[in-house]
């Protein structure tokens, strides 16, 4: 009987099962597909989240761009560019990084089992069984790192997210376009209901996509090549191999651990609500997880301290993150037109993606800019 089983091999699952290898415990984990394999996403990493990483993770940076374009209406040539002075956040290449990732986990004993789908879990006495197509795996702690999709959330019985959706393409482009961009992230918000369109440098590539928490109605294909074009030019939107991916996201607090299992990273849907940033999350709820199995192993309990430490040191800001989605995404037009008036705002937000301000401080400032904005409406002139 292995001691935990993790099945998924993303971020998440690769983290949880490197540390729990690190502290003696018998891991195996699996994924349905063989790595490195595609993984659609934007692959930017916040500083807060380089912590979480093992030593080495510099040999997978393709890209630290320190400008962030935030862009209103590009009918009305709206928009404004911060620059930082360190890296707004570090991009890395899905693919390779996942592989690197799962790596770094067998060099520390975990055992990885590469094209392996579960199909069933089953509560056994003292654990559960985990039925893959190649086999059946005892274990007495499980790990649902398996995504959006996977099964570990409803077999468990533990309510789904919510589900956004997501659309992008890797675009080749020549030396000099890339040199343009190779500093620049780009973000445009007001023409994407409860979403926004990206640009990202990943060298060679540039990643543009569109996404929204509320994409049952957009066609996301028009308007990723819209945005392409807009960005790029004509010839680069007419052929698009653009890969989608979930958004899964929550508004409230919600329990993802039973018994001896529990979910992290996207399979509890642990994405920022309002930036759609999902790889801190998995990375910092699967080392929360590998604390709670640690303690939950020595006197062979179940995993009630995992809830308590995400609702403590996690949940608090996403459920901040949520409030000022809530805000904002209803109203993209209006608070566009004051992140563009008020750059400190477009400055504090940037603090709080890496990690250096809480998102309280966004929603007391954005209360101010709109107050601000209110009263010199109101001016009689």
């Amino acid at each position: 009987m292995h001691d935990v089983v993790v099945i998924g091999a993303g971020p998440g699952g690769s983290t949880a099962a490197r540390l729990l290898a690190r502290s003696g415990l018998n891991v195996l984990i699996f994924d349905r597909e063989a790595f490195p394999r595609i993984k659609p996403c934007g692959g930017g990493l916040t500083t807060r989240a380089l912590t979480l990483l093992p030593k080495g993770y510099e040999s997978q940076i393709r890209a630290r761009p320190t400008k962030w374009q935030f862009e209103g209406r590009r009918t009305n040539g709206q928009s404004r560019v911060v620059t930082t002075l360190k890296p707004y956040s570090h991009i890395v290449e899905r693919a390779h990084f996942d592989a690197w990732l799962v790596e770094q986990a067998q060099k520390e004993g975990a055992a990885f089992h590469p094209n392996e789908a579960a199909l069933a879990i089953e509560e056994s006495a003292g654990g559960y069984l985990v039925k893959t197509n190649r086999g059946r795996y005892p274990t007495r702690y499980l790990v649902g790192a398996d995504g959006a999709r996977g099964i570990s959330a409803r077999t468990l019985g533990i309510p789904r997210a919510r589900n956004g959706a997501a659309i992008e393409a890797e675009i080749p482009v020549p030396p000099a376009l890339y040199e343009a961009w190779r500093e620049t992230v780009a973000i445009s918000v007001s023409e994407y209901s409860w979403g926004y369109a990206w640009v990202i440098p990943r060298h060679p590539v540039l990643n543009l996509g569109v996404g929204s928490f509320r994409a049952s109605r957009m066609k996301l294909r028009e308007l990723l090549r819209a945005w392409v074009e807009a960005k790029l030019g004509w010839e680069y939107g007419q052929d698009l191999r653009p890969l989608g991916h979930p958004l899964p996201h929550r508004y409230r607090v919600q329990q993802l651990a039973k018994r001896r299992a529990l979910l992290v990273g996207d399979a509890g849907g642990l994405m920022d609500a309002l930036s759609a940033e999902g790889i801190y999350s998995a990375l910092w709820s699967s080392t929360i997880a590998a604390k709670a199995i640690l303690a939950a192993s020595a006197h062979d309990g179940g995993l009630e301290a995992y809830d308590d430490l995400l609702q403590s040191e996690l949940w608090p800001e996403l459920r901040s993150a949520a409030k000022v989605a809530l805000l904002f995404y209803p109203l993209p037009g209006l608070w566009s037109k004051l992140f563009l008036a008020t750059p400190r705002l477009i400055e504090q937000y940037l603090c709080v993606a890496q990690g250096e301000a809480p998102y309280t401080s966004l929603l007391a400032l954005g209360k101010a800019a709109f107050l601000k904005q209110a009263h010199l409406a109101r001016r009689p002139y």
